[in-house]
């Protein structure tokens, strides 16, 4: 439980969309209620820095782009969900009592794990990122075929893998993309990665679990043009003979959890899982 006193929040939202009426009906509440426990309510991105807390109003993608935000700034975020699923918004807009316990500091978090990744080529580094969800390397439709990737665990080589790209997801990460390529789904506490090939070209190709204490280094065997994602953001291109090396980040980020909801519920209510369609 956080006992800290709650001075200042920076509340992020993006101002588009089809639901912005009630981003800015759920902004205007968190700015009255705000008065009441002294808390300043910030939207600007400039004075971001001395935020207690970061919230998000929007869907799970405006979570992850926040989740950057308070994972440079080593903040909790919470996310308040007006999008579609919200595996990763948790609070719902109605859950007044909780949207207070935000302002008055008074909120649980959970540790989720950071995964670094870096783009070598040629023997140079020439790009990193840091992703809560999931590093995606997947082939250009227009230009190239399918991709083939070297894949070693802690210097263990795995076999190739021929398939249109490779997703590397964390637990967190592992009911983002990686489900919807029939991927496990991960305990969010859990630290691994998940290697997951997308419409791979041999049907033995399954997705593997393993431990996050290692690296994993995907090396681009055979591309004419693919593109690296992080988290649905920072696209680069890659090419042949590139390597992708992924790591679990030395630090987690805060998330604030619904102590109304836990992570099964939020698999039955938005997955519907185990009930009968």
């Amino acid at each position: 439980m956080i006992s800290d006193k709650i001075s200042k929040v920076f509340l992020f939202f993006r101002n588009d969309g089809r639901k912005l009426p009630e981003q800015h009906r759920i902004r205007n509440s968190i700015t009255e209620k705000s008065k009441k426990f002294g808390v300043q309510i910030i939207e600007n991105i400039e004075e971001i820095n001395g935020s207690d807390l970061i919230i998000t109003i929007g869907g799970d993608g405006t979570f992850l782009a926040g989740a950057t935000l308070a994972f440079e700034r080593n903040v909790p975020i919470a996310g308040i969900n007006v999008g579609q699923l919200g595996f990763l918004a948790e609070i719902n807009p109605d859950e007044d009592t909780m949207i207070e316990n935000l302002l008055s500091g008074q909120f649980d978090v959970k540790q989720r794990m950071m995964m670094d990744v870096r783009l070598i080529r040629n023997g140079s580094e020439i790009a990193t990122f840091t992703a809560l969800n999931e590093v995606t390397v997947i082939r250009d439709i227009n230009i190239s075929p399918m991709l083939c990737f070297g894949i070693e665990y802690d210097s263990e080589e795995m076999p190739q893998y021929k398939c249109d790209g490779l997703i590397v997801a964390t637990p967190t990460g592992s009911t983002a993309y990686n489900l919807s390529c029939n991927g496990p789904i991960i305990y969010p506490a859990d630290e691994s990665f998940v290697i997951n090939a997308i419409a791979p070209h041999a049907l033995t190709h399954r997705p593997i679990v393993l431990p996050a204490a290692g690296t994993v280094k995907a090396t681009l065997k055979e591309c004419t043009l693919g593109f690296l994602t992080c988290d649905g953001k920072n696209t680069i291109e890659v090419c042949e003979n590139d390597v992708v090396l992924v790591r679990r980040n030395e630090r987690c980020l805060s998330v604030v959890s619904n102590p109304e909801r836990s992570f099964f519920d939020i698999l039955s209510e938005r997955l519907h899982l185990g009930k009968r369609l």
